[in-house]
């Protein structure tokens, strides 16, 4: 919980320190009515009851039932600003803390889970704090000034107050141990939820095509149902609850009445009439203990979720990102790449997978292994390979999405981890094998890689968009560069997404450019086109490509085919084709398809 209060500011701590007394204050003036209602019970009692006597105790009461009004007033606004401005700077500070993760922390948490602890666990503190904080603050108070007020009294009211009491904390004992055990896997369920949600609208397509909407249907009615089962059964321990207090409640206000019939009756007539005062009030302070009683429940209520909300929140607050800055070398060349015997293994961990001891050991698990060359600045030097030979492993490796398991890797001659992360990235045009556009305007998206040298001016988007082969379908487009694109660019096909996405790295001016497999959307004369384009305009730059495709590469400076997380081969196209036996099996087969 240190971890989350941490983010209430002084000025919140003090409003809520100011709540507290308001409540406490409160309180007082809750327990003061009781006292009026036995002055104007004696007075009607008296011989000669005055009218004015008891509109003055009538009027303290309404004052005191007011100034208790503007007191919770004040203290709900408090409290509530104060939970507020919480949930907000811990919302920022997830958030914040996520963008710092590596891949490694984002697969081991899942992204549809870190979504939900940003969102659905830090609104439930939030709810805890606003909803809760006041009622666990006025509990013990209010209690505590009843039960010193009917101190003294009768035993028989005693007696049934404290059993009622008792009554009162064994329900809630048993409703929070039942409850609690259950919310972990609750949030859990919400997690699943999420995923599957998430997988159904992102691959509605696919779905749509393989008509497999009953089985992605009942993947998502198994993981709901288990969610409801559990909403339901801690909704009917809840529900039993509040009419189990408020039965205790009037049980215990009937036997008080039930014992003073038979005190009072014993008692003497002069005596009489204060002891019916004396009820009348400790019914009144007896209904307000177990009312007290009420509120820490509906507080208490709150809590299994919101420890759960806590950490799972602080979990992310707390697990450090793998990959932090570095000293920050100066670079001793310009443009250079160099792997010196790196190996690879992905990070075993939960959404990863998972390994023991000895099954990490084992060299199947690396994805890639011994690997060892050098670009020099200007070169454009490809790889290929069959699927899952290691080809995109090694690019994450180049901008440290991820770090090696064993070995170097240097950028212009300074090993990437002794580099600040921006300024190693602003070194670096990047594009993926999955295209990523934002919600915004074409324009945007393509500027979107400020490097921190200048800013995008509309004259080098449109060159940048001209270099990647994607000004012709932008200038067609209704609003050109202004045009909207929507999230995840799903207003573009395939081929124009993949275009906007080297037009974004274009626009950087980079000193080293990867393609990872990001020419596999564009026919063949628009590939050459790009690559044409891309030469005459960043001739000094380094390039790195992965592609399947021979006809990609076959220009390319030197190529390195790849299997099984090895280089097998290396040289030019001509070399490739006399001395590689693999590389010789892909340019076969694509030579026979095109031919076909």
């Amino acid at each position: 919980m240190k971890t989350i209060l941490k983010y209430i500011d002084k000025k919140n701590r003090f409003g809520m320190l100011l709540a507290a007394v308001f409540i406490v204050a409160q309180c007082f003036f809750d327990l003061r009515i009781p006292d009026y209602v036995t002055e104007m019970t004696e007075m009607l009692q008296a011989d000669q009851p005055t009218v004015d006597a008891v509109i003055h105790s009538g009027v303290g009461m309404l004052l005191c039932a007011l100034i208790s009004f503007s007191l919770a007033v004040a203290s709900s606004f408090l409290i509530n600003k104060m939970s507020s401005s919480m949930g907000t700077k811990l919302r920022s500070a997830v958030f914040d803390r996520v963008l710092d993760y590596s891949l490694e922390e984002v697969g081991r948490f899942s992204e549809s889970s870190l979504i939900t602890r940003c969102t659905q666990d830090i609104n439930m503190i939030q709810l805890f704090f606003s909803a809760g904080l006041a009622l666990l603050i006025k509990a013990p108070f209010l209690s505590g000034i009843a039960i010193f007020k009917i101190s003294g009294q009768q035993m028989e009211w005693t007696a049934a107050t404290v059993v009622a009491v008792l009554l009162i904390l064994l329900m809630m004992a048993a409703v929070l141990l039942y409850c609690s055990r259950k919310m972990t896997r609750m949030q859990q369920c919400v997690d699943s939820l999420n995923k599957r949600g998430k997988e159904h609208i992102s691959g509605l397509r696919v779905i749509r095509a393989f008509h497999t909407e009953r089985f992605h249907q009942d993947r998502f009615e198994k993981v709901n149902s288990e969610l409801e089962g559990i909403s339901i059964s801690n909704g009917r321990m809840m529900a039993l609850m509040l009419p189990g207090f408020v039965f205790v409640m009037y049980a215990l206000n009937l036997t008080i009445y039930l014992a003073g019939i038979v005190i009072i009756g014993g008692a003497e007539n002069a005596q009489r009439a204060a002891l019916y005062a004396d009820m009348i009030a400790f019914s009144s302070y007896a209904l307000q203990i177990v009312q007290a009683f009420v509120f820490l429940v509906r507080a208490i209520m709150l809590l299994p979720r919101t420890t759960v909300s806590v950490k799972r929140v602080q979990e992310v607050l707390c697990t450090m990102p793998s990959i932090r800055d570095g000293k920050g070398e100066q670079s001793k060349e310009t443009g250079t790449i160099e792997f010196r015997n790196v190996s690879f293994r992905y990070p075993f961990a939960n959404g990863i997978g998972s390994a023991g001891e000895n099954d990490l050991k084992k060299e199947d698990n690396y994805v890639l292994r011994d690997i060892s060359f050098r670009v020099e600045q200007g070169q454009t030097v490809a790889f290929i390979g069959s699927t899952g030979s290691g080809k995109t492993s090694l690019m994450n490796l180049i901008p440290r999405l991820y770090d090696v398991s064993e070995g170097q890797v240097l950028v212009d001659g300074v090993d990437v981890k002794d580099y600040r992360l921006k300024e190693l990235r602003d070194r670096i045009g990047y594009v993926p094998q999955k295209n990523r556009l934002f919600t915004g305007t074409i324009a945007g998206n393509i500027a979107y890689g400020d490097n921190g040298r200048f800013s995008m001016t509309l004259t080098e988007i449109k060159k940048a968009s001209e270099v990647g082969q994607a000004k012709e379908f932008i200038e067609q487009k209704s609003g050109g560069y202004e045009a909207e694109v929507a999230a995840g660019g799903s207003n573009f096909s395939g081929g124009q997404r993949q275009r906007l996405a080297i037009s974004r790295a274009v626009c950087r001016d980079p000193e080293i450019y990867l393609f990872d497999d990001s020419f596999s959307a564009l026919d063949f004369l628009t590939d050459r086109k790009l690559r044409q384009a891309l030469k005459e305009t960043s001739s000094g730059a380094t390039v790195l490509i992965v592609a399947q495709r021979v006809g990609t590469i076959q220009n390319a400076d030197r190529i390195y085919v790849m299997e099984k997380g090895r280089i097998v081969g290396s040289g030019t196209h001509e070399e490739l084709l006399s001395s590689c036996r693999i590389y010789q099996e892909i340019a076969e087969s694509q030579i026979s398809v095109e031919t076909a």
